[in-house]
């Protein structure tokens, strides 16, 4: 992927090597030079200039955490380098817009630009770009819960490295590697293959590895020494990464590895430590315009003032929470006009688009869905929620939307185990799917141990009864729960709110007036299993 830039006069010449010289560095001066050579290029037709200058310029966005204007750019520059046949470029065009579309929270999108730049690799050959792209399938995989997958794609990308000990960067690919393989065996309750690649990090790369790299290393030892119960060794590593290691990031390659590091304070109890990442990762999220991003550190952060009993905070975030879901419908529908555009812009992909229809589909699905219980989840429950809003309010229509966890369910999980504590989460989660095959019942999880049901056209009462039914279902089951104060079997409580929807009131008037109710008995009602009340909607 080299400019052949004696091709040029000695001024033009001179832009292209400013812009090799400051790439990564001196960001204005590269999208300076950038600037030149692209207005020169389109002032003579050319289209090599014109497609370097737009990948130099998405490039430098990108590590600017601009995505803005990164995916203008890359879009741009896509047509001028296939006319012109420089399929390394289109590899990494493609390969970034699906870090791009993975972090906008659009697998499916991700896939189709990853599988775009593999087919791109094998058919002119470009095996020195194809192991990167095997490397981020990996990431989109583990992203999405599918870990064997992941491990493919990543040893695909290993043995790549492992036969290419000549390159500079060497030791950093190595690295990212076995770091890859060993969260996807730590995801698979596999501690021990997953010490034995961390092992293999303090062995072979530790001595060369920058700032960054050392960063996401001591986030997945923390979890990896959470996991394996050495909370004196988890504590350690905690103290050790301070906020200084995480300013001025560039945030789309990291955050992953800081988003999992947040939740893992928050779980921890580590408020303090939670609240300082949170207000330097809330800044750079903020600057990429990625509302996904920003959506999901909103999600931590109404956890955790809901944690800290920040009540005011905490129903202005909710509310901050459903305005961007609004706003993230919109962007998705832009993002798949601007999809089509470009694919009418390049050539016939017809056969590429086959290959990844079946992706597709089960990416579609697997964004739909909690992985540990089998439910729809949060973002499936926002666009249903919505739809059936609007259908009851049309149709003057009953709905009712009902909020319940399980009773004391930290004291479960911290006694006898995450293990055992997801396990209690299925449980409650297959009563749920029980009741949702009857006619026009919508079960979710919605977050830990928090699920929402969504009942349309039921009268108040059925409403109840169908609730009580579930609560019958989940205390027959008699799991033991001995730390609980209210039984010593699990138990839920639930805060429903039912009504017909006015034409001032939205969908989030009926979460939280439901979630209200279920706050208001576990506060006055402690030791008195009952439902929440079901509440007439506002």
């Amino acid at each position: 992927m080299q400019m052949k830039v004696n091709l040029y006069t000695k001024e033009v010449q001179n832009w292209i090597n400013e812009i090799q010289k400051n790439r990564g560095i001196n960001p204005q001066k590269t999208l300076e030079y950038c600037d030149k050579l692209e207005n020169y290029g389109r002032k003579i037709s050319e289209d090599a200039l014109i497609g370097f200058a737009c990948f130099s310029k998405g490039e430098t966005y990108y590590l600017m955490n601009d995505m803005r204007n990164f995916y203008s750019q890359m879009l741009a520059c896509m047509a001028p380098m296939e006319r012109i046949g420089e399929w390394g470029y289109l590899v990494m065009a493609n390969n970034m817009l699906g870090i791009m579309s993975l972090n906008r929270g659009n697998a499916p999108f991700a896939m189709d630009y990853y599988m775009k730049a593999l087919n791109y690799c094998h058919s002119y050959k470009l095996p020195d770009l194809e192991w990167i792209v095997h490397m981020n399938m990996g990431s989109l995989y583990l992203n999405i819960e599918e870990y064997q997958k992941a491990l493919d794609h990543l040893e695909n990308g290993y043995h790549y490295i492992i036969s290419h000990t000549e390159r500079p960067d060497y030791v950093q690919n190595l690295m990212s590697a076995y770091l890859g393989i060993a969260k996807a065996y730590l995801h698979m309750d596999n501690l021990g293959a997953a010490e034995k690649y961390n092992n293999k990090i303090e062995n072979e790369c530790k001595q060369q590895l920058s700032r960054l790299d050392m960063l996401i290393v001591e986030i997945f030892q923390a979890q990896l020494k959470r996991a394996l119960g050495a909370e004196k060794d988890f504590n350690a590593i905690v103290d050790h990464i301070s906020v200084d290691m995480i300013k001025d990031i560039p945030i789309m390659d990291y955050f992953d590895d800081i988003y999992e590091y947040m939740k893992m304070l928050l779980s921890a109890g580590k408020f303090k430590d939670f609240s300082q990442v949170y207000s330097e990762i809330e800044i750079l999220v903020k600057r990429t315009g990625i509302k996904n991003l920003v959506k999901k550190i909103l999600t931590l952060k109404i956890e955790f003032l809901k944690q800290n009993h920040r009540e005011d905070e905490y129903k202005n975030a909710t509310i901050e929470y459903f305005e961007l879901s609004e706003q993230m419908e919109k962007e998705n529908r832009l993002m798949v006009t601007s999809m089509i555009g470009m694919r009418n812009s390049l050539n016939d992909l017809v056969a590429i688009n086959k290959e990844v229809k079946q992706e597709n589909i089960a990416l579609q699905k697997k964004s739909e869905t909690d992985s540990l219980t089998g439910l729809y989840n949060r973002s499936k429950l926002n666009i249903y929620g919505e739809d059936a809003f609007e259908r009851a309010w049309k149709n003057k229509t009953s709905l009712a939307i009902e909020i319940l966890d399980i009773d004391y369910f930290k004291q479960y999980n911290d006694n006898y185990g995450h293990q055992e504590g997801d396990e209690a989460i299925r449980q409650v989660a297959g009563a749920m799917k029980q009741l949702g095959k009857q006619d026009n019942i919508f079960c979710s999880r919605y977050g830990g141990d928090e699920f929402v049901i969504i009942y349309e056209g039921y009268s108040k009462e059925e409403t109840l009864r169908l609730a009580q039914e579930l609560k019958r279902m989940i205390t027959q089951k008699r799991i033991t729960h001995a730390y609980s104060k209210a039984e010593n079997y699990l138990t839920i409580s639930q805060g429903i709110c039912w009504g017909i929807p006015k034409e001032q009131n939205r969908l989030w008037d009926y979460l939280h007036t439901a979630d209200e109710l279920l706050y208001h008995v576990k506060k006055i009602a402690r030791n008195n299993i009952r439902i929440g009340g079901v509440g007439d909607a506002p």
